[in-house]
């Protein structure tokens, strides 16, 4: 297929944009969900955008699975990239914005960040100094993982290939792994759904489930942690838990108790917490469709990630008002400033800097003002799919003026 076979040489009156990612299954969250909202935002503005996936369980009239309807269904990336160039040549476009290191595309939109810099970051979040080791020496090992970041990498090298990056993290790891050109790469800060309206009996279901589980029997000492993810280890649970258990042998009057939403299974954990004697203030939630109810119970938002582009969870938390915890290993962390609107740690490591960091969330005078500063200071509008969308659009503008 030759280069450019998406931009359309004939000029229309509305622009068409195929955006391909890998599979269309919304209840995997993150990036899949993503690109959803993407789609449907672009949909609304007026670009005519078709979602290419090689699998999908979702059905729409704008969402078009090229190999299947099988969400499960395991397809290679050069079968995938097979069947992306025939359907664009049958089928032409404006501009080719993919999630997938294709290098026939117009923009690449990595969603996970550079493969290089997940690999590292991932070996990372293990404990001691061997195993971090040995994850980097045997990264290749994982075959699916070494042929898309191979594909980055020769990505990287066509120079008409523009690169949009959902954080100045994602930007800096391609300047720093690839030597990207500042001026190929466009930032394109994340953005979620705001202004989500829970209904009061939702709210009022899920803190008579969140109560009872975790014996909270006075709310005035007690502040509820929501932890979201689905890698835990990745996402900094056991040196959550590490740091839960310094905060509870300091003798805080405040008890401490987390939520744990995700789908991993929880018996390593929930045997880390028995060891700390904190196993009474956790509660493994499990899988849940929409995020926003437990979000509109509790007290403040954790996630001491080791790695994440920009965490949509923490995102929604924001726009929701709450006070937030993460690292500077997320994207995220632009989003906010450091005990105004919530805690920003260097590593998830630094146990003291974290157990400060809870102190300062477990203050309801400290979850109050946060509150009223992410309102005060109108982050809502930074975070919106509108806001992200917008950026996008201009992107493209740019792109075909270019």
């Amino acid at each position: 297929m030759p280069e450019g076979v998406g931009l359309s040489k004939k000029k229309k009156d509305t622009m068409k944009v195929a955006l391909i990612l890998e599979r269309l299954d919304l209840s995997l969250g993150g990036a899949e969900r993503s690109t959803w909202e993407i789609a449907q935002q672009l949909r609304r503005i007026g670009i005519e955008t078709t979602l290419l996936s090689a699998v999908s369980s979702q059905s729409s009239d704008f969402a078009i699975a090229l190999c299947g309807c099988d969400p499960n269904k395991k397809i290679s990336f050069s079968a995938y990239q097979k069947a992306v160039q025939k359907y664009l040549a049958d089928n032409p476009h404006d501009l080719i914005h993919s999630t997938l290191p294709f290098d026939f595309v117009d923009i690449y939109h990595p969603m996970g960040g550079s493969y290089k810099e997940s690999y590292l970051r991932n070996a990372s979040s293990y404990p001691g100094t061997l195993m971090p080791l040995w994850k980097r020496q045997t990264h290749f090992l994982n075959r699916r993982r070494t042929v898309y970041m191979k594909a980055e990498v020769q990505l990287c090298r066509r120079e008409r290939i523009s690169i949009a990056a959902l954080s100045a993290y994602v930007k800096r790891q391609f300047i720093d792994h690839y030597e990207v050109s500042d001026e190929r790469i466009h930032l394109i800060p994340n953005g979620v759904e705001v202004n989500i309206c829970v209904s009061s009996e939702a709210v009022e279901t899920e803190r008579k489930k969140i109560f009872q589980a975790l014996q909270i029997r006075d709310q005035a000492r007690t502040t509820i942690l929501l932890f979201g993810a689905n890698n835990f280890r990745l996402k900094g649970l056991g040196d959550l838990l590490s740091a839960m258990a310094a905060y509870r042998r300091a003798g805080r009057e405040s008890r401490l108790t987390l939520l744990i939403a995700g789908t991993e299974n929880p018996k390593p954990w929930l045997k880390q917490a028995h060891n700390l004697g904190i196993e009474r203030d956790i509660w493994f939630y499990g899988y849940t469709k929409d995020i926003h109810p437990l979000l509109s119970v509790i007290d403040a938002a954790v996630l001491p990630s080791y790695y994440d582009p920009c965490s949509r969870y923490i995102l929604e938390a924001l726009s929701m008002g709450k006070p937030v915890l993460t690292t500077r290993y997320n994207g995220a962390s632009e989003y906010y400033q450091h005990l105004r609107h919530g805690i920003i740690l260097d590593s998830p490591r630094h146990q003291e800097d974290f157990v400060k960091g809870l102190i300062f969330l477990s203050q309801p005078k400290n979850q109050q003002a946060a509150a009223e500063a992410i309102n005060q200071d109108r982050l809502i509008d930074k975070l919106s799919i509108e806001n992200h969308c917008r950026t996008i659009t201009e992107m493209y503008h740019r792109i075909l003026k270019r």
